[in-house]
């Protein structure tokens, strides 16, 4: 008898949740506002607990998302770093192309020598011995580059004169080897300096400066430049050296000073080599 009651009330149950539940449907599809109402109250409450929720859990989730992505963001890491390397390495090469471009541009156009043609060569190598100080230019005698043709860099800066040729490579000797002399002339200030003969000396990479028939002093920082006279391998105006110290005037007359030379003679890339005719005596 207690069993019958308790399955009659069970199916009563079951019976009034389906008869409210198809209520409810047909009160929300006839858009009744006690549905809406009822519903926008839900929402109301349960938003701020599902924002504190997402809020919460956004950060786990992208956590974890960042662990299984590891090995994907290094890898995107390397390759930007390669990127950048690359990029580092244009521009430098960049730089590179451009300052020998100029430097190019300055032994095309030197001043005072502007009207001697000349032959653009690279240094390829030092010295064959270690008794002479020489350069190996890339260029020889199939580009036009003869003995005793004068070579100079960026400024007209003299830096030697060409002792050795063949088809395809030269070989210069140095200002400052012992045995490369030039006559020079000083240029002060305003006026016109004594003449002289620079030579290379074996235990500096100094220049002797001898000095001729002149009582004038010398001062620290004077230039010195090529005379060019007749019979000369160089012509006028090439820049040799300037003084090393003061040398006073009861000194001067047959006086030995230093040069230093203009060019940097063991940092040489590009040089110029001149077809230069010396000018004969009448």
């Amino acid at each position: 008898m207690v069993v019958y009651r308790q399955g009659r009330r069970r199916r009563i149950s079951l019976i009034l949740i389906v008869v409210t539940s198809l209520a409810l449907i047909s009160l929300d599809q006839s858009g009744a506002g006690v549905v809406s109402t009822a519903r926008t109250a839900a929402q109301n409450v349960i938003s701020p607990i599902q924002n504190l929720a997402d809020d919460v859990i956004d950060p786990v989730t992208n956590f974890f998302d960042s662990l299984g992505r590891a090995d994907e963001l290094e890898a995107e890491n390397a390759q930007l770093r390669r990127k950048l390397a690359a990029a580092e390495g244009a521009v430098a090469e960049g730089q590179a192309a451009t300052r020998q471009l100029e430097e190019i541009k300055g032994l095309l156009d030197i001043p005072q020598i502007a009207d001697y043609d000349g032959i653009v060569a690279s240094v390829v190598d030092g010295p064959v011995d270690n008794f002479s100080r020489t350069l190996q230019l890339d260029r020889g005698s199939d580009s036009g580059i003869a003995i005793d043709m004068p070579v100079v860099v960026t400024g007209g800066a003299l830096i030697g004169r060409v002792v050795q040729v063949s088809k395809t490579r030269s070989t210069v000797m140095r200002l400052d080897d012992p045995q490369f002399g030039v006559a020079v002339q000083l240029q002060p200030l305003g006026r016109v300096g004594p003449k002289g003969v620079a030579r290379g000396q074996r235990s500096s990479t100094l220049l002797t400066l001898q000095t001729i028939e002149s009582q004038e002093a010398l001062t620290k920082g004077e230039l010195a430049v090529t005379q060019g006279s007749a019979n000369s391998l160089f012509p006028k105006g090439l820049l040799v050296g300037t003084v090393t110290r003061n040398v006073d005037v009861a000194s001067a007359t047959q006086q030995q000073a230093q040069l230093k030379p203009v060019a940097d003679l063991d940092r040489l890339d590009l040089v110029k080599v001149l077809r230069y005719t010396p000018p004969t005596t009448p």
